[in-house]
């Protein structure tokens, strides 16, 4: 019997963020809106093969097999990081315009993505060569240095527009083919060796027909992303002789706080009314735990700056504290703080070394507090605007998936 799972038997709402419609279609915690398909002679489970670890979409290789999008597009851009875990590299592909019909080697254009061959074009193309020890394929430019070096992630976008498809690896163009599939599923591929795939989107410029439309959430969007800290101030204890930009970093998509000395990274914009979603865990069960997530911060950087945090330490998350003299309403006083407990009957935190998740909306004076989808608190400020910042207090942790939306 042929052994397909459906990740959603039918396609969840996509995110759209701001940037002039772009859908994601991995949303950095499930596998929601997509098709897992293996090779049914397999008793291996597909969940088991396309997984998602750390934010990142974790494929085992083997079985063969794919997991495809849920709904099928037109002319677009398709966008995919991926990179190879086993230290060596192996075989995979990106496909586009994934036919009807789920089989190992669907109907489609695979866009290549073995090592030594990322590029080239497999599958329903025009003008194929006969490749060394393998089918006919449209080779790509063969150019060094095209590829990132094992371990490291690659960038890969394909336009398809019409017959026309342009394929972009690391930022520049190294191939382009004529097919005769003008619409289709989107894949991802698993076929010999272990790899990570993040950042998985796709841009539509005319939507396949009959598709439905995604669901558009106005000015929605990420505060980081996943590279570098572009967007952010960062700002450290002034009587500590350690940068900032060593006390946070980016590695393997993760904010890293180093925890010690005290500071902050913030936006560097305010923002009025909002939702705020942030995700943390620490990754030091020896360590102090302790940081915050501050809203309505003033201008004037300070160790404590005027601001109302969402405390995210280990015990205490979503407790309000109102930092540098900022008012929080019901508030007691505690030394310089004022501290507003949590109206929750029970903490809602998770266990060391699992992802924490802190939704916090913003309006006017009001503001709400959730800790993994439990209300925590509730709390009225002195201010209606100001910038979001991340805490670093006393030990290393971790933050990812940081997005906000803004409302009117």
């Amino acid at each position: 019997m042929k052994k397909m799972f459906f990740a959603a038997a039918m396609l969840t709402a996509l995110f759209t963020s701001c940037d002039g419609g772009k859908e994601v279609l991995f949303n950095g915690q499930n596998l929601d809106g997509w098709v897992l398909f293996v090779d049914p002679t397999t008793d291996v489970k597909a969940e088991d093969v396309f997984s998602v670890k750390d934010g990142v979409i974790s494929v085992t290789g083997m079985p063969y097999g794919y997991m495809r999008t849920a709904k099928k597009y037109a002319d677009y851009v398709a966008h995919a990081e991926f990179r190879w875990t086993d230290g060596k590299g192996s075989n995979s592909g990106f496909f586009q315009r994934v036919q009807e019909g789920d089989k190992i080697f669907p109907t489609d254009v695979e866009v290549q993505l073995k090592v030594g061959y990322i590029g080239d074009l497999m599958g329903s193309v025009a003008n194929k060569v006969e490749a060394p020890g393998g089918p006919q394929r449209v080779l790509r430019l063969q150019e060094e240095g095209l590829e990132s070096p094992v371990g490291e992630w690659n960038i890969m976008e394909v336009k398809a527009e019409g017959t026309h498809l342009t394929v972009t690896l690391n930022g520049k163009v190294v191939n382009e083919a004529e097919t005769d599939l003008t619409e289709g599923f989107i894949g991802l591929q698993s076929e010999g060796g272990p790899l990570e795939f993040k950042n998985v989107w796709v841009k539509e410029i005319k939507p396949a027909a009959g598709a439905p439309a995604p669901e558009v959430i106005p000015s929605q969007f990420a505060l980081f992303n996943g590279r570098n800290l572009n967007g952010w101030t960062l700002f450290t204890d002034p009587s500590s002789d350690v940068k900032p930009e060593e006390v946070f970093t980016v590695k393997d998509g993760f904010i890293n706080v180093s925890g010690n000395p005290f500071g902050y990274m913030r936006t560097n914009r305010q923002f009025d009314n909002y939702r705020l979603h942030v995700e943390w865990r620490w990754v030091d069960d020896k360590a102090t735990k302790n940081s915050g997530c501050f809203q309505r911060v003033q201008p004037g950087d300070k160790v404590w700056p005027a601001g109302a945090e969402c405390q995210l330490a280990d015990g205490n998350a979503g407790m309000v504290v109102g930092l540098g003299g900022y008012k929080i309403e019901g508030a007691f006083q505690n030394g310089e703080f004022g501290i507003k407990p949590r109206i929750a009957e029970k903490p809602s935190e998770k266990p060391f070394g699992e992802w924490n998740e802190a939704d916090i909306e913003c309006v006017g004076k009001h503001m709400v507090f959730k800790i993994n989808g439990v209300v925590q608190n509730e709390a009225d400020g002195e201010f209606e605007r100001g910038y979001i910042a991340l805490q670093s207090e006393g030990g290393p942790l971790q933050f990812r998936n940081v997005t906000i939306l803004e409302l009117k």
